[in-house]
């Protein structure tokens, strides 16, 4: 029966009704953009000094010399101590002390107030709140917290949207974009910013997903794979005119604010959205999704069923969801795929679920560190920053292709080890081979930016239709978590050891192109609909390899049911072999067909 709501979403066609939900789709990513990459310009480090260096001369950039002690002599002469000498004095914390130096007693007294280098930028974060020496530690809280953010409003924005609807988690998550984004470009106080900051992240993140529900949902099969494909590049677009507009304005409140021109677009946007006929009809609305259809028919002219003919197309797909929800019940009513032991009942599922989360969260780390090293790589940062979103541009439009074309395992390993070394290298590339650096870091960020996409359409290959949801859901909080622990090592590492962050990309990147391996291929098989049918693909590829060992005989005792190669237990192992042989026959024809038409 889902494929009759197929049908009918695939008469109405592909025209203005989707299109301002498309619009919505692509406002969301393009907010997100400056939430999760903006501390770049407008949490920029800064350099600084000591306000009693009234000594020095102001117009000379090497008197910014970030310290945070100065000494004052018996005669009340002032010498601001450099930060790097902090660890020579008798005590190295943030307290007044006493140096004997050639029989003159200095008084070395940390310092409560700065004056900043607005060469730059006017402003910043950093600058206005004073985030230096004993307050350092503060400034990746202004990024984390964003990443933070996200990572909750995965879980939320998908336990709300199918709880309320796409439309309403969309309109009223927008509502409180609106609001967050204006409370950090106007709050005077610092708490209120970074807890504002953390309610950004969530109400974006639960906004996107929803959005491109909605999208997949209402957009003909015949579109689908484009129309997903090109919603994953606003975002990369959003990256280089944020660097552009950093380039013009260099106060960082202005530059928030007219930065969220996509947030604020998005409210009234999300006034015009219809709920998705899908969603309604699950959830027994059938006047509403008659009505959605009719209004999307009569916007893109085309014509669907009479009246009562949709009522019972309607009707039989809410029985079947129904039933399809009763028969996951188990004797205490709670669904039997609603337990987390699901994802470690099998060998091949601990594996999938114990190496995909780790391979997002390692990926996370090198995708926002590249951009958010900006500071570190002695750059300009609006040029840095453009042409990390331009590389990131290219492999979202050429996604499909690798998706299609390649194999996944050696795409992922290759471009993961890639990415990683060329990071690593940058270390070992002199200051004065400038062009070689700027080459390695594009070719990490077009390699992990591809790796991305790829990810993307593996994931949902890996997991099976009855826990894909949660699959990916964790996939994507790893990968936050990664964005989360990212400010750490730009901010505090770097400033501890410089080539650190290079150093944790390169071993994230290597580590990570070795684990894919222990993944399954999945281009050009059927989807898998249950558990079993994860550990039937699992023990069909060891059987090409000339091994079965180390696998469970209930994994191998199974029959074919479908014609996706749905799996249950039961059988016996020669009919197991023998459909196994049938199906790598068939595909083996259906190859040779393709080919001959080619």
């Amino acid at each position: 029966m889902a494929d009759d709501i197929e049908k009918v979403i695939e008469n109405i066609g592909f025209g203005r009704w989707q299109l301002i939900h498309i619009l919505a789709a692509v406002l969301g990513p393009s907010a997100l953009a400056p939430a999760l990459i903006g501390s770049t310009l407008t949490n920029s480090a800064v350099p600084y000094r000591c306000r009693p260096s009234h000594t020095k001369n102001l117009s000379d950039p090497q008197s910014y010399d970030n310290g945070c002690f100065y000494t004052s002599y018996n005669n009340g002469s002032i010498l601001v101590v450099d930060m790097v000498k902090r660890d020579t004095l008798s005590n190295a914390s943030f307290k007044s002390s006493k140096m004997v130096e050639q029989d003159v007693v200095i008084e070395v007294e940390p310092c409560m107030e700065w004056e900043y280098d607005t060469s730059d930028f006017t402003s910043t974060v950093t600058s206005e709140w004073s985030l230096v020496c004993r307050w350092a530690w503060l400034v990746p809280l202004y990024q984390m917290l964003v990443s933070g953010g996200c990572m909750l409003g995965d879980v939320v924005g998908g336990a709300i949207s199918d709880r309320l609807g796409r439309r309403a988690t969309t309109r009223w998550g927008s509502v409180v974009v609106m609001i967050v984004v204006v409370v950090v470009g106007v709050s005077p106080y610092l708490s209120l910013v970074l807890v504002a900051r953390l309610i950004q992240g969530l109400a974006l993140s639960a906004i996107i997903y929803p959005c491109y529900n909605l999208v997949m949902e209402i957009t003909p099969a015949s579109k689908r794979t484009l129309v997903g494909l090109l919603l994953c590049a606003p975002y990369s677009v959003a990256v280089m005119i944020y660097a552009a507009m950093g380039y013009l304005l260099r106060s960082w409140r202005i530059l928030h604010l007219v930065s969220s021109v996509f947030a604020f677009a998005l409210l009234p946007v999300s006034r015009f959205l219809d709920e998705s006929p899908r969603w309604l009809i699950q959830q027994g609305h059938f006047e509403k999704a008659a009505n959605v259809l009719k209004h999307a028919a009569t916007l893109n002219h085309t014509t669907i069923p009479s009246s009562s003919e949709l009522s019972s197309l309607m009707e039989n797909i809410y029985m079947e969801h129904r039933e399809l929800e009763e028969s996951e019940e188990g004797e205490d009513g709670v669904t039997n795929q609603s337990s987390l032991s699901i994802f470690f009942r099998t060998p091949a599922m601990r594996v999938i679920s114990l190496v995909t989360p780790i391979m997002w969260f390692l990926m996370g780390v090198i995708y926002l560190g590249i951009p958010l090293n900006v500071n570190n790589f002695g750059s300009n940062p609006f040029i840095y920053l453009c042409l990390t979103g331009l590389m990131e541009l290219a492999p979202t439009i050429v996604g499909g292709i690798f998706s299609d074309r390649f194999s996944r395992v050696p795409t992922m390993s290759a471009g993961f080890i890639t990415a990683g070394v060329s990071s690593a290298a940058v270390i070992f590339v002199p200051q004065d081979l400038w062009w070689l650096r700027w080459v390695l870091v594009m070719v990490a960020m077009e390699m992990i930016s591809t790796c991305f996409m790829v990810s993307f359409v593996w994931a949902s290959e890996l997991y099976p239709t009855v826990v894909r949801s949660r699959g990916c859901c964790s996939c994507s909080l790893a990968a936050h978590l990664g964005y989360f622990v990212t400010p750490f090592i730009t901010e505090i590492l770097a400033h501890l050891v410089w080539w650190l962050p290079n150093c944790i990309f390169g071993v994230c990147g290597v580590v990570a192109g070795l684990l894919v391996h222990l993944l399954p291929e999945t281009r050009g098989l059927n989807l898998c609909e249950t558990v079993q049918d994860v550990d039937g693909r699992a023990w069909r590829r060891r059987q090409q390899r000339g091994t079965n060992q180390g696998w469970s005989l209930p994994t191998m005792l199974m029959s074919c049911n479908g014609r996706n190669g749905k799996m249950e237990e039961g059988g016996n192992g020669e009919e197991a072999m023998e459909v196994v042989a049938a199906e790598e026959q068939q595909e083996r024809e259906e190859e040779c067909r393709e080919a001959s038409s080619v």
